[in-house]
């Protein structure tokens, strides 16, 4: 067995059989089947495999996933491997669904983005990837306004206002070293997080935050 090969049945499992049932159960053997290779695998040749899966649109099932990519990875993270970081960070979907049932919260998302930005703080790729992130999740705390700020998948406290205006100070500085414009939406939130701070100090009189905007003044469109 070597990489051509193994990368041969596993596209072959994908994109041929299309009862679920019968496609996993041939994914177990193809694992099970080949121990012996992937104990041999290092991270090169993991993100070589992540690299030509994700290049030619071939879906990454949590198989591949748990038996070999998360593994090896994982262990290269400890290390402080940058490559392994960033192969881990391109698959979130994976990682979030294998640790919704492996329970593996060594390495969130967050915490592989943090380490890898304190070990490369200008590396390209993983402030693009920081950039997307936070830009997804101010327009998602943004979306139910003018009702208010969301902060994860509740509304936002005092606390946690004062979170989102230090993470929009870091977003802004990301920006920066990206040289990309997303100043309309800084304002915005500036003005909103700040705003919805305020007005959760005075929330007794005020009908909602609505109401404590309008009595406010002008606000972004």
């Amino acid at each position: 067995m070597n990489k051509e090969t193994f990368l041969k049945n596993y596209i072959e499992i994908e994109t041929k059989i299309f009862i679920k049932k019968d496609k996993y159960k041939k994914l177990d053997d193809l694992f099970k089947d080949n121990q012996d290779y992937i104990s041999k695998l290092n991270s090169g040749d993991v993100l070589e495999i992540i690299d030509y899966l994700t290049t030619n649109g071939i879906t990454i099932r949590q198989q591949l996933y748990k038996n070999l990519i998360y593994p090896i990875l994982s262990v290269q993270v400890d290390y402080n491997n940058l490559g392994a970081m960033k192969g881990l960070l391109k698959l979130d979907q994976q990682l979030i669904s294998y640790q919704g049932y492996s329970k593996d919260t060594k390495y969130l998302f967050g915490t592989l983005l943090e380490k890898g930005l304190e070990i490369s703080p200008n590396d390209k790729e993983l402030l693009e990837i920081s950039e997307r992130t936070l830009r997804n999740y101010f327009i998602y705390t943004l979306h139910e306004l003018p009702s208010g700020i969301l902060f994860e998948a509740n509304g936002a406290s005092i606390k946690e206002c004062e979170i989102l205006i230090k993470d929009v100070e870091k977003y802004e500085a990301t920006c920066s070293k990206l040289k990309r414009d997303e100043s309309e939406l800084i304002a915005k939130c500036k003005f909103y997080y700040q705003a919805y701070k305020g007005y959760l100090s005075v929330i007794k009189a005020y009908k909602n935050f609505d109401d404590y905007l309008n009595k406010a003044g002008e606000r972004p469109k």
